[in-house]
């Protein structure tokens, strides 16, 4: 149900509201016609009313229209997150409505620094704006014909255009949140396709909540996705990368995209961000999110090709990987692969009163790296069968790493007059990862993560800080 049809139900109410309230003081109008002279039977005279009584009368009338009038002009405050509301910070502009406010006969000070909040209704079709409220010093006009009566139809008409005088944005329905036919978002960093059911699938790169974007997890997941008010909830699989995700490559100039050292392994994965609903809007809002990644035991042919080399060479030890310290010419460190990632928070977004575009996530999980590495059946020492190499290959698991992590983001979006303008957080989970963007245009944003190992020395699977910069692709048909 759009505005335009609550605010129709809004005047509905109100216009029978004042139908019930003439019908309840038809039969004493009518009464007092029928004793008038030529009006048929004479009827014994009201006793005469005080000026108390009059007044009284006239108070309970009062409140009657204010009722009414309250029941037309009032916003569903169950819609109001669907229009577009700002604050009018320009002194000119402030200067002419309340002037023209003072001229209409609300009690307002010429000089009032309170802030004035607009409220406008967003176009459905052929760009059919209407301010419904405009609201300064605990004083309101709300409609459309009411507020272009009090300012005047050209002040009304440029208050409406949003153009050509400073405001501050306070919340806004950008055209990317209302999805036509399909929406779309692509980057570095994976991509959505959603469609108007709220049903659609998503592609991912890299585990942020360990600190560990784009490739660094050597995997890409994909996704069925639910997105509907309030909700995103995304299950899914996460599958190697194989040999591209650990081989470094050059874009151009020499900026080089360093590897993975992890080593991927097909997992299990499922998130879920939901809004409770528990405060009221002048409250903030509060979240929960939970993140789950479980991967299956990975198989030696689920390894890139570097992983068995120098296993057709002679070797002192029966594994071409090793966990280091035997001293064979073959041996290397251990193969590591993300084995868990598991984590619950909590989300409260500030209200617009204060802070607006601020919020904080807490929470906390573990994440698990699990060692492994890969050698032949043979248990002779040697690698080779009939002259050629040993393909009956197993894999051997060192003892796992576990880790318990601390959840902490703090993030700020700032909302311009096209939506949202940029946006920076910090993280720290396992690693400090920071999340900055800015919005180019609609369809355009440029994204950059940076991941740093703080308070320690990195592990022989981690960078000591990794940085990626991504265009962020935007369309909604």
């Amino acid at each position: 149900m759009n505005i335009s049809m609550h605010l129709t139900m809004k005047k509905f109410s109100g216009l029978l509201l004042a139908v019930v309230a003439i019908g309840m003081m038809a039969p004493g109008f009518l009464r007092d016609l029928h004793a008038q002279p030529g009006g048929g039977e004479q009827q014994p005279q009201s006793p005469q009313l005080t000026a108390r009584d009059s007044f009284e009368i006239a108070n309970a009338e009062n409140k009657t229209l204010e009722s009414i009038l309250h029941s037309i002009e009032s916003i569903d405050t169950a819609r109001q997150n669907e229009l577009i509301q700002w604050i009018i910070t320009d002194r000119t502009i402030r200067s002419r409505v309340i002037s023209a406010l003072r001229k209409q006969g609300y009690p307002i000070r010429p000089n009032s620094l309170a802030e004035m909040t607009v409220t406008q209704k967003p176009p459905v079709a052929d760009n059919d704006m209407a301010l419904l409220r405009i609201v300064v010093e605990q004083i309101g006009i709300y409609g459309e014909p009411n507020i272009r009566r009090v300012l005047g139809p050209t002040l009304y008409d440029e208050i409406n255009s949003r153009q050509g005088y400073e405001f501050t944005l306070i919340s806004t329905a950008p055209e990317q949140d209302k999805i036509q036919f399909i929406g779309m978002n692509a980057s570095l960093f994976g991509g959505d396709i959603i469609f108007k059911s709220g049903f659609g699938f998503g592609v991912n790169l890299g585990d942020d909540y360990v600190g560990y974007p784009f490739w660094l997890p050597a995997t890409i997941g994909t996704y069925g996705i639910l997105s509907e008010a309030g909700t995103d909830f995304r299950l899914g699989i996460e599958w190697p990368l194989g040999e591209s995700g650990v081989t470094p490559f050059t874009i151009s100039q020499g900026l080089q995209v360093r590897g993975s050292k992890l080593i991927g392994a097909m997992a299990f994965d499922g998130e879920l961000k939901q809004d409770l609903g528990v405060l009221q809007e002048q409250s903030g809002k509060l979240g929960l999110g939970v993140e789950f990644r479980n991967a299956f035991t990975p198989s030696v042919t689920s390894f890139p090709a570097f992983a068995l080399a120098g296993l057709g060479t002679p070797a002192g030890d029966n594994y071409a990987t090793g966990s280091g310290g035997h001293g064979e010419l073959s041996a290397r460190d251990s193969l590591y692969y993300l084995k868990l990632s598991a984590h619950a928070f909590v989300t409260y977004n500030f209200p617009n009163q204060s802070l607006r575009g601020a919020y904080v996530e807490l929470g906390g999980g573990l994440h698990i790296i699990q060692p492994v590495t890969i050698g032949t059946v043979d248990k002779n020492g040697s690698t080779l069968v009939n002259g050629v190499p040993n393909t009956n290959l197993e894999l051997a698991n060192d003892s796992a790493f576990t880790f318990f992590d601390p959840f902490i983001k703090l993030g700020y979006i700032h909302t311009g007059a096209s939506g949202q303008g940029y946006g920076i957080s910090v993280q720290y989970s396992n690693t400090l990862l920071t999340d900055a963007w800015v919005q180019l245009f609609s369809w355009l944003q440029i994204e950059a993560k940076y991941s740093t190992v703080v308070g320690r020395n990195p592990y022989p699977w981690e960078y000591k800080d990794y940085v990626m910069v991504s265009p962020k692709l935007i369309l909604n048909f």
